[in-house]
């Protein structure tokens, strides 16, 4: 695999001295237009990789004095969301590997030791997704809504996932990031799969609503595919909404913010839980060819022309769903 050479700034973090030395020294030899910052200390590389937005990617031992890889991953998955997490791990450590990959976000983990050449390929290669898919759906714009939202190519490996994304797959069992970086959806409706995956021949659907329920938590799913328009690479919009706690938006609040009448606002309020429109009909009583001209009508007074825009319209303009 040839290494990227376009100007990528990475961050070692080790407690060893002679290893971070040793990896200053390859560099060199490699001859690569890459920025390398070295840390010793694991408080020291929080503070700088959070101020610094430059920094692509950083590469964490996962024992360390003062704080360790996993705590440094977690904290840093809350002040850069953005930034590639590589994890290095000893052998007997795979459950805390997977601890990282699953909770805190990390992208990839080696065991220790691992050549330098093959980190930076893995970090290499996660750079150039991310550089490829920038003009399509930006990190900042994922952050800018109160909902969860993970982007994923057609295979479901993450290109990109919000904060707010980041906190529901920690707290969730039924949401997992594996070790390979595609994204896990346990106890997933049967037809999903006929929706990630149609047949040949059959025109794609473009949206999909469903819910997640485990013992302790549920949440609200609205799927949405990435069409290959406009040069666009296809892929996936998670939207992830825990209802227990945003709440769905009132009826009344629906009403009065978008002059939407009482049976528009309870159709709206459905599709704001992630159901689909179907069971949204069933729900209000309505039948669903009426459920489909009430959604035109709700689609000219919000402003949108689309069910997934009906959504985020809904959760940024409702005041007590805003963050």
């Amino acid at each position: 695999m040839k290494l990227s050479s376009s100007g990528i700034k990475v961050a070692f973090v080790d407690d060893d001295d002679n290893l971070l030395a040793a990896h200053r020294r390859s560099l060199r030899g490699m001859a690569l237009d890459w920025e390398a910052l070295f840390f010793n200390n694991p408080q020291n590389a929080l503070d700088v990789i959070s101020d610094d937005v430059s920094i692509d990617a950083a590469i964490l031992d996962i024992h360390m004095p003062i704080m360790t890889g996993l705590e440094l991953a977690a904290k840093l998955r809350k002040s850069r969301p953005d930034v590639i997490i590589i994890m290095l791990t000893g052998y007997a450590d795979l459950e805390s590997a997977l601890e990282a990959v699953n909770e805190h976000g990390v992208y990839r983990f080696y065991p220790k030791p691992t050549p330098l050449r093959t980190l930076l390929e893995g970090i290499s290669d996660a750079v150039t997704k991310n550089r490829n898919t920038q003009n399509q759906i930006s990190s900042a714009f994922l952050d800018i809504f109160n909902l969860g939202l993970i982007a994923t190519d057609e295979n479901l490996s993450v290109r990109h996932m919000n904060a707010q994304a980041a906190e529901l797959l920690r707290r969730c069992p039924l949401l997992h990031i594996q070790s390979d970086n595609r994204l896990l959806l346990e106890r997933a409706p049967e037809d999903l799969d006929k929706f990630l995956n149609p047949p040949p021949g059959r025109s794609l659907p473009q949206q999909k609503g469903f819910s997640l329920q485990s013992e302790d938590m549920a949440v609200s799913i609205f799927l949405k595919r990435i069409s290959t328009a406009n040069g666009e690479k296809p892929g996936f919009i998670f939207i992830l909404v825990e209802p227990e706690t945003v709440g769905p938006p009132s009826v009344d609040n629906l009403m009065d913010v978008f002059g939407l009448t009482r049976s528009e606002a309870r159709l709206t309020q459905k599709l704001a839980e992630g159901v689909a429109l179907d069971e949204a009909s069933e729900a209000v009583g309505i039948s669903v060819h009426s459920a489909r001209t009430y959604l035109k009508a709700i689609f000219m007074k919000t402003g949108v022309n689309r069910q997934p825009q009906l959504l985020k319209t809904v959760f940024s303009s409702i005041p007590s769903l805003r963050g």
